[in-house]
């Protein structure tokens, strides 16, 4: 089995990367006033009329199936393309995000570049005119009627840069994907005597048995406040509609933050830690280490990122996946998006053959490329998973669905650059019984409004 390597695809990372410059206009580059950038004239799509071309990529895979799947992807891309040469530049994530507006507006900047969806970092860069508006290679290559609409609309903002989640396309995703879900312990649910949860009632009748039984329900770390945002994300999905989710954090429609399914999830992750569902030291515990212990035998389920269990191989058979099932009995909605976004910079000097890499890095080689690393593939859904790790067949079957069936939602503290930490803050203020649900529901609401406000919305 491919060791797996932890997305990187947990935005609220970044808030504190493009906090400043969003809201105050201060990062360079990022004052709101560039141009709404789009390729001019007709586009290329033949590779072999694009003539030599260099291809300079920045990207953060720098280890693991990430690189691997990268590499591959460029392999491939360059063996049926001997025309374009692809050079990588590859960088930790926290370094990308920093230094992507600086590089975005030097004279060697680089012609694909990852810039992270949402307001943190896409948001910024589209308002400053640093990427290239790809409508016309939408149009070419077809992307938004092959692409499920609830992943296009993640790479969406309008020309202005006030409003996202509609409007033009700024990135393309790559068939790769992200999302939340649950991971189960095999053998403890069988032990407790509970089933695979297909509803959500199953999915708390299994959290009760396991607390009768010993065994802690929910395995979860929040020491570096990276551990809360799975399950709350994930009850949001539960009880929220798809459009009532995606509305309230693309600021649609003026949705009211009780369609979200917000507030329902805040009292059901309070009603989770009183009824002692979580695990006892959370507080004390990072993520990194709460996913240890669950792979450790220390938990039943335990929510997390595609493809972060810290596994060594032969394991895989001890666990498996699944969404959290809705309240209502709908199909399952998760917080998905693909495990990274390309766009072009505005000041690249072939963007017709950068148009091109993207839309093969988001084709169906990509995506079997992707399967073949031991890691979710997104966009196609007739991809097929390898029989021997039940594991990945779970996810990969996963992936099929939220595709086939375009039932992604974005992740919510893409609404505002502040909004992760917000959300973190209030939760860990309740949790310790020092505040209310309200108040934590009152707190992401007035988030949202003040930020839609300073865009002048």
């Amino acid at each position: 089995m491919v060791s797996r390597s932890r997305t990187r695809r947990i935005a609220g990372l970044l808030a504190p990367l493009a906090t400043a410059g969003l809201l105050a206009g201060c990062v360079p580059g990022t004052d709101g006033t560039g141009p709404a950038n789009t390729a001019s004239g007709a586009v290329t799509t033949d590779p072999a009329k694009m003539g030599q071309v260099t291809l300079h990529v920045l990207d953060y895979f720098t280890g693991g199936v990430d690189d691997a799947w990268m590499k591959a992807v460029v392999e491939a891309f360059e063996k049926k393309h001997p025309n374009i040469t692809v050079e990588r530049t590859s960088l930790r994530w926290s370094d990308v995000m920093a230094a992507l507006p600086l590089k975005l507006k030097s004279a060697d900047a680089p012609d694909i570049v990852p810039a992270n969806n949402g307001w943190q970092s896409m948001g910024t860069l589209v308002r400053g005119g640093l990427v290239l508006n790809l409508d016309s290679y939408a149009k070419a290559y077809g992307w938004k009627e092959t692409f499920p609409r609830s992943i296009v609309n993640e790479h969406q903002f309008t020309a202005d840069g006030k409003q996202m989640g509609t409007g033009s396309m700024f990135g393309a995703p790559v068939a790769r994907a992200s999302m939340i879900e649950v991971y189960y312990n095999r053998a403890l649910l069988e032990k407790t005597g509970a089933k695979v949860p297909r509803t959500y009632g199953d999915f708390q009748v299994a959290l009760g048995k396991a607390k009768a039984a010993g065994i802690t329900p929910v395995a979860l770390g929040n020491a570096d406040q990276l551990g809360i945002s799975a399950p709350l994300f994930s009850l949001m999905n539960a009880f929220g509609t798809q459009t009532g989710i995606s509305d309230f954090i693309y600021s649609h429609h003026d949705v009211n933050i009780d369609r979200s399914g917000f507030p329902q999830a805040v009292s059901a992750f309070k009603q989770w830690s009183d009824k002692g569902y979580l695990d006892k030291d959370y507080a004390g515990t990072d993520a990194a280490n709460a996913a240890q212990n669950f792979v450790n035998g220390e938990g039943l389920f335990h929510f997390n990122y595609s493809g972060s269990l810290p596994l060594k191989p032969g394991r895989s058979k001890d666990f498996g996946s699944f969404v959290l099932p809705r309240e209502d009995g709908g199909d399952p909605v998760a917080t998905a998006s693909s495990a990274s976004n390309l766009s072009i910079a505005s000041k690249s000097k072939h963007p017709d053959a950068a148009a091109a890499f993207l839309n093969f890095a988001a084709g169906r080689e990509a995506a079997e490329l992707a399967v073949q690393k031991g890691t979710m593939p997104l966009l196609h859904p007739d991809v097929k998973a390898p029989a021997d790790d039940p594991l990945f067949a779970d996810d990969v079957a996963i992936a099929q669905d939220i595709s086939a069936k375009g039932t992604a939602v974005p992740y919510l503290d893409w609404a505002t650059p502040t909004l992760f930490d917000t959300m973190n803050t209030t939760m860990q203020s309740m949790l310790a019984g020092k505040s209310t649900p309200d108040a934590v529901v009152g707190a992401v609401d007035e988030d949202v409004a003040a930020f839609q406000k300073s865009l002048g919305r």
